[in-house]
């Protein structure tokens, strides 16, 4: 942090925000950011040809994404301090670098073992994709258009979903499960050369030396934030609901309808449509609201969780009885479910100092998944069996996960009430040019 009346510290530039610069930043983490959910959505679309090859169970499926997702929670934190104290762009370029290479490796599998390998190394490599893209972005801009620049970053989500969906899709069903992953891995390999190019920010130092007690010491200040206390579990609990949506509707219409792989793709591209919208809409509002109140910045979320749960529990139950009805409400899931994403993006930038900027999502990430994202899928997967499995299982497991949504609203609405206290200790901070 500078402070510009000090002439005693450096006299690096000040670093400008806005510009071609700015925006170049924004397009290329975006695309690397919409490849890794890409890659997400075409295994949650090849699932049931993939157990079917493969001869495996349920709780086998769900641990294929789990250990992707706990991978990518546990590296997060080490990778986000490793990008405040080292380069985001390098470490962007060689994150997505090794997530494209173990990408193709997913394709060569042949049973479980050489499946949940490559997801594991995939996960890790992501760790990073997004914490060096939101530290980046939010720094190239001013903080009153984090809202609406997140909301864009954000949309690589559901575009990612999409394309996801219909790549994996069109592609298992007309050259088989694998080749979707190649292409995946080849275009990450371009954008990975592209990352290395970025304007970046000056590193920030803390004033404390390297090492695992300056790391601990780093992730013991973040959690001493009382928003942050309330708003990282929140995350979590989130995406229960999220990640049973996502993972496991593909799966789940296959067996209730009879459809195959490029008609569920077809499906889950129409819901990440309506998720478009939702992290838009998200970005736009939270940033008007956030000029009347600045506690906004979490109640959007909270009415959000809220809704995101209800849709979810509703849509599955739904589609039981009408396809028709089930799709809407399906669509309506993801306009609410990414409302709440450039909100608490900018949540986890704008109550820190600039040294802690990339530390922060880190934390973050590693929260989603700890309180939620790692394990819902695993979680759903397991339950679905001791249910019986089949499309009724798997309704009432995700049934279930709609609760997450419940209890991250009431952690977003308490830490709504120190949020202005901890953005003001934070204010007038100043990031220097690289």
């Amino acid at each position: 942090m500078v402070n510009p009346e000090d002439k005693s510290q450096p006299t690096a530039g000040v670093y400008q925000t806005g510009g071609w610069k700015a925006h170049w930043i924004l397009i290329v983490c975006s695309l690397v950011y919409m490849l890794n959910y890409m890659d997400r959505v075409v295994l949650t679309v090849v699932l049931q040809p993939m157990k079917l090859e493969m001869a495996l169970s349920d709780t086998q499926l769900g641990a294929l994404q789990m250990v992707y997702m706990l991978c990518h929670g546990i590296c997060a934190l080490p990778i986000a301090y490793l990008i405040d104290r080292w380069s985001r762009k390098k470490t962007v370029g060689i994150l997505a670098l090794a997530w494209s290479v173990f990408t193709a490796c997913t394709g060569m599998a042949w049973n479980f073992m050489t499946a949940v390998l490559p997801r594991a190394v995939t996960g890790i490599g992501a760790s990073g994709l997004a914490t060096g893209g939101v530290s980046m972005i939010t720094a190239a801009y001013p903080k009153s258009k984090h809202g609406t620049v997140m909301g864009i970053f954000h949309i690589a989500i559901p575009l990612g979903i999409g394309l996801g969906a219909i790549t994996g899709g069109v592609m298992a069903a007309k050259f088989g499960w694998r080749s979707p992953f190649f292409l995946l891995s080849i275009t990450g390999l371009v954008l990975a050369i592209a990352a290395f190019f970025l304007k970046d920010y000056r590193t920030v130092r803390d004033g404390v030396a390297p090492g695992l007690k300056a790391f601990s010491q780093s992730v013991i200040r973040l959690i001493k934030i009382p928003t942050l206390r309330w708003f990282l579990p929140g995350y979590g609990l989130l995406l229960i609901s999220s990640m049973a949506q996502i993972n496991w509707l593909p799966t789940f219409v296959m067996r209730q309808f009879g459809w195959g792989t490029e008609q569920a793709g077809y499906l889950m591209c129409a819901v990440s449509l309506t998720a478009i919208i939702g992290a838009l809409v998200g970005g736009v509002l939270a940033d008007r609201w956030y000029r009347k109140n600045h506690r906004s910045r979490l109640w959007l979320p909270a009415i959000a969780a809220l809704l995101t749960s209800l849709c979810l529990a509703a849509s599955f139950f739904a589609f039981s009885y009408s396809f028709a009805l089930g799709l809407a409400i399906s669509l309506l899931f993801g306009i609410v479910n990414m409302i709440a994403i450039p909100s608490l993006s900018a949540v986890s930038q704008d109550v820190v100092p600039p040294a802690q900027k990339g530390l922060s999502y880190g934390l973050t990430t590693f929260c989603m998944y700890l309180f939620g994202g790692a394990w819902s899928p695993l979680a759903v997967g397991v339950i679905s069996d001791s249910l019986g499995g089949g499309a009724e299982g798997l309704m009432r497991a995700v049934v279930l996960a709609s609760v997450g949504g419940l209890l991250a609203c009431l952690c977003f609405i308490m830490g709504a009430r120190q949020y202005i206290q901890d953005e003001d200790k934070v204010r007038g901070a100043v990031i220097e040019a690289g």
